[in-house]
This record gives C-alpha cells, sequence and structure tokens, in this order.
C-alpha cells in the first residue's frame, strides 16, 4: 500500500476524523455549525436552520446581525408539520407563540412582552421576557393549565385540570415563587392537600390527606408530625 495513503488511513482513525456528506435536502450554500450540529443558510432578511437529516428545522425573518426578527416557525424533523410559530423582535419572542400537537391542535399559547431577558433565564430554561397570560391544553382542546407571567415570571393565580376537566390544583405565584395558599386535589375530587407560604414565597406549612379525606400528615419548616 502506498506509504502516503496509509499514513492518511491512520491519522483519521487515530484523531477521530469524521468525513460525511452533506445530506439530501439541505442547499449547497448552506454551512455548518459544529457548536450547534445544525446546518444553516443566512440570507438578507432570513435564516433557515436544517435538521441533520436534510429536514428543514427553522425558517426565520432576520435583521441585519442575523438575529431572529420578524416571523418564525419550526417545523418537525420526520414530517412536514409546524412545531410553533410566532415573532422575533432582534433575537427575542415578541407577542403570541404558539406550539402545536402532531394532528395541528393548539397545545401551549404563551405572550411575551419587549422588556430584557432576564439574565439567569438562560439556566431556567426560560426566554426570561414572558408577560402575560399562559395556557396549555389537552389533544382534546379542554385546558390543563392555566396562568400569567409577569417580568418573565410566573405571577398571579394558576390552575392545573385533569383531563376530565376537574381542578388538580390553584394557587399564586409571586415573581416566580409560590405565595399564601395552594390547593392539590386527587382525581376523585377530595382534597390531597394544602400548602402554605408567606408572600415572599417562604415555606410555612404542608398538610397531606388521604383520599376518603383524613388528615394524614403535616410538614412545617420544624419537623412533621404524621398520625
Amino acid at each position: 500500500m502506498n506509504r502516503f495513503l496509509l499514513f492518511v488511513i491512520v491519522g483519521l482513525i487515530v484523531f477521530g476524523c469524521n468525513v460525511t456528506e452533506r445530506p439530501a435536502g439541505i442547499p449547497k450554500e448552506a454551512k455548518y455549525d459544529k457548536s450547534r450540529n445544525v446546518y444553516y443558510l443566512d440570507e438578507p432578511g432570513r435564516q433557515r436552520l436544517y435538521y441533520e437529516n436534510g429536514r428543514l428545522y427553522s425558517d426565520c425573518g432576520a435583521d441585519e446581525k442575523n438575529l431572529s426578527h420578524g416571523l418564525c416557525r419550526t417545523f418537525a424533523r420526520t414530517e412536514d408539520r409546524v412545531v410553533s410559530e410566532g415573532k422575533y423582535e432582534h433575537g427575542a419572542k415578541v407577542g403570541d407563540w404558539i406550539w402545536y400537537f402532531p394532528d395541528g391542535k393548539t397545545y401551549v399559547v404563551q405572550k411575551y412582552g419587549t422588556r430584557p431577558k432576564r439574565p439567569e433565564s438562560i439556566w431556567l430554561g426560560e426566554e426570561g421576557n414572558e408577560e402575560g397570560p399562559y395556557k396549555r391544553f389537552y389533544q382534546d382542546g379542554s385546558i390543563e393549565i392555566q396562568g400569567f407571567y409577569k417580568d418573565g415570571q410566573k405571577s398571579e393565580f394558576w390552575q392545573k385540570y385533569f383531563r376530565d376537566g376537574e381542578l388538580e390544583y390553584s394557587g399564586y405565584y409571586s415573581k416566580g415563587k409560590k405565595v399564601r395558599t395552594w390547593f392539590y386535589y386527587f382525581p376523585n375530587r377530595s382534597k390531597e392537600a394544602v400548602e402554605v407560604f408567606d408572600n415572599d414565597g417562604n415555606f410555612l406549612s404542608r398538610t397531606l390527606y388521604a383520599p376518603d379525606g383524613r388528615e394524614i400528615c403535616e410538614v412545617t419548616p420544624k419537623g412533621a408530625s404524621c398520625g
């Protein structure tokens, strides 16, 4: 075997080089971003990202700095369907965003404001500029969760429902923390637990109940008392 060819082959093995072909469907002008493991295509006023299988991941408007700006849609990895859609303003989500179930029904509706993002939001998996109503639905269209955001954090009254429409829990948030009294329920509609917090979100007590309504345990910062 040619020594040079042998050297190249050994080098590929030793240094872990990985030569792959561009997936079908990705425009030849698209570039590969190793840090994000995606192909991207930047054009004036538009940016497209592609899955590794060659299908379109997102199609968004873009500003002069290639930040998302204007209408943006994301798509499923293996199907021709929209997963989410909404608008960006210079890299930040704004207004109403909608996420969809595979059958096209609405899954989540989230509103975003124009305030700057909270610096810690990236570590919490949040956008940091959520503002206004939030709703999440079951696939049959009934409401699962509804609440409110203020300044990028959960705020005001929140509720979660079982699939049959009965309340699962309810309570208040302030600056992303549970406050005041929270109520939790079993599917049979009987009370499961009551949690109490002060107005700063500090935990005060939790009382647990059996499905038949009996109080079985009370927990406070000093300890638990269970019968």
